[in-house]
């Protein structure tokens, strides 16, 4: 149910951002500080002991070892990871939900069940697990930033399959994470729960939509957390904050229940995919998933376990240095070289490469997302009188020009047969390449930036997203995985001569002491379903990279 409220929607938003902060007990509250990189903080401001800052430095299988062999209890790791996560929310603004205290009871009963029985609950026995904001959790809201969708706590039976998934698995849940408003912009920020910031260097963005999350877990207020991605929006974040992530194609993890932003827009579909600062941590969610066989729970999901797959010994990768719109900036660029010469110094051979036509990927992907002419969301601001992010004004104009003349359905058709038609289009773009690879086959993968940012600065993105829509709209798997650091001293500007309005805004913004210390990270994609491939071959660069 949508409650449409009677109290200005700033007391709506304010008094639930003091609701949220009240439930960080006085003893976890740490003194202000203006250091722009706090990411050492949860370490040195006292509220974690020494073995509970020793447990939230371990990666998610590692924790989920120790518990299962009775080193570790369920409840200390989620306290730990409880108390971890609410110095991340005092840094960041991360957090949406909180419900420690819920967790810490179930954590509880997990230990003496498992006392009681010797049988783990399963794949994440024990293990505190974050959400994005927009999966159903009983007894706590899911605004997705609108204002009118405070104070509305889901029931029982609304959790989304992925919250019953993950309880199924033996995951704790603890706390749901920011977005920005209905999941459409690529930087954090709404009306109800404000920006949040980057840990690694709070002027700039933790990207969005998934942002909360990319915080929380570079912060290590998490082990483990799941985002959703329908045109950058776990790739986008986890590349800013530095972490590993999997984009899967539709259908592999189960996403039915989950609230939208756009609800039925379904001509791209959104995905759940895990996001960690460890790569095992990933690997460990996506069987965990697969092994719960979600398709005799969610009608969109397929029938296809988790596979074990073998690469060849020589691999050919391509490298898009440039998508041909927008030229990444210095560090990202210093990246993709890296990540060349590493995988070169390996034994595999790096062909440059160009994707097919991103502009009208970029052209499909907005028609879609505006398709029905801005309705929704206007009708989703309108409830609570809030005022349109700045990041949705193309929503607004478009809704404020088309709501005589709304779109019609013969439009959309359009635009799913153009989408079609340019799918097949970059299907035979990518096998041609069997033609420069010496491999007889085309390329294993495909190495790209994730945006031209290695992370913008607050409000900076500038809608660029093709580096990762245009594997949306083909419905590709793909992975992000960290490379390095912004460092001025290799980074500064060069002379660059932009090509169009977007890339000038960017260029003429990017200054590399603003982003100083900032993650720079990468994205490898495969093909369709491929998502075994694509943690296997980000394992394998992640290795070349850190023996380069």
């Amino acid at each position: 149910m949508t409650l449409i409220p009677s109290t200005p929607w700033q007391d709506i938003a304010a008094a639930k951002r003091q609701a949220r902060d009240a439930l960080i007990p006085e003893e976890w509250r740490i003194k202000p500080t203006s250091a722009d990189n706090v990411i050492d903080v949860p370490r040195t401001c006292g509220v974690l002991s020494p073995k509970e800052i020793e447990i939230t430095e371990l990666d998610a299988p590692t924790l989920v070892e120790k518990m299962v062999e009775g080193k570790l209890k369920s409840y200390d790791v989620t306290l730990a990871f409880c108390k971890r996560a609410a110095v991340a929310q005092q840094l960041t603004n991360c957090l949406t939900e909180i419900f420690f205290t819920a967790a810490l009871e179930n954590a509880k009963k997990i230990d003496e069940e498992y006392a009681r029985t010797g049988t783990s609950l399963g794949p994440l026995h024990g293990l505190p697990v974050s959400l994005k904001d927009n999966f159903y959790v009983e007894g706590v809201d899911t605004t997705v930033g609108f204002v009118a969708w405070a104070n509305d706590p889901a029931p029982k039976e609304k959790e989304s399959e992925m919250t019953k998934i993950m309880r199924e698995c033996g995951a704790v849940l603890f706390c749901k994470t920011n977005v920005p408003t209905a999941m459409m912009i690529a930087e954090t920020y709404n009306n109800v729960w404000d920006y949040t910031t980057n840990p690694y260097n709070r002027k700039c963005s933790s990207g969005g939509s998934s942002g909360g999350e990319s915080a929380l877990l570079a912060l290590k207020g998490s082990p483990l957390g799941v985002g959703t991605d329908i045109g950058g929006s776990i790739r986008i974040p986890a590349s800013f904050c530095g972490l590993y992530s999997l984009k899967p194609s539709f259908g592999r993890f189960a996403t039915y229940g989950a609230r939208s932003g756009l609800p039925g827009q379904e001509a791209i579909r959104s995905i759940n995919g895990p996001m960690s600062t460890s790569l095992d941590a990933i690997e460990l969610w996506a069987k965990s998933v697969v092994g719960k066989e979600p398709w005799y729970r969610d009608p969109n999901m397929l029938p296809i376990p988790w596979r074990e797959v073998n690469v060849p010994e020589k691999l050919c990768f391509g490298l898009i240095l440039d998508n041909g719109m927008v030229k990444p900036t210095p560090p990202v660029t210093r990246a993709l070289l890296q990540a060349k010469k590493a995988l070169e110094a390996a034994g595999h051979k790096v062909v440059e490469w160009s994707p097919y036509k991103p502009e009208e990927a970029n052209k499909i992907v907005n028609q879609f997302f505006q398709g029905d002419g801005g309705v929704k969301i206007a009708q989703y601001i309108s409830l609570s009188g809030e005022t349109y992010p700045e990041g949705l004004s193309a929503y607004k104009a478009r809704h404020e020009a088309l709501k005589s003349t709304p779109p019609l359905v013969g439009e959309l058709w359009d635009t799913q047969t153009a989408r079609t038609a340019y799918c097949k289009k970059v299907l035979d773009h990518w096998l041609s390449s069997r033609e420069v690879t010496g491999t007889g086959r085309p390329f294993d993968a495909v190495i790209s930036p994730v945006t031209p940012h290695s992370a913008c600065p607050k409000m900076a993105f500038n809608d660029h997203v093709a580096y990762t829509s245009m594997w949306n709209i083909t419905d590709y798997s793909a992975t992000t995985f960290p490379v390095d650091f912004v460092d001025p001293s290799v980074d500064a500007k060069i002379t660059h001569e932009a090509r169009n309005e977007v890339e000038k805004k960017i260029w003429d913004r990017y200054d590399a002491q603003e982003v100083d210390g900032a993650p720079v990270s990468l994205q490898l994609v495969c093909q369709r379903l491929e998502e075994e491939k694509a943690l296997k071959l980000t394992r394998l660069v992640a290795k070349a990279l850190k023996s380069a």
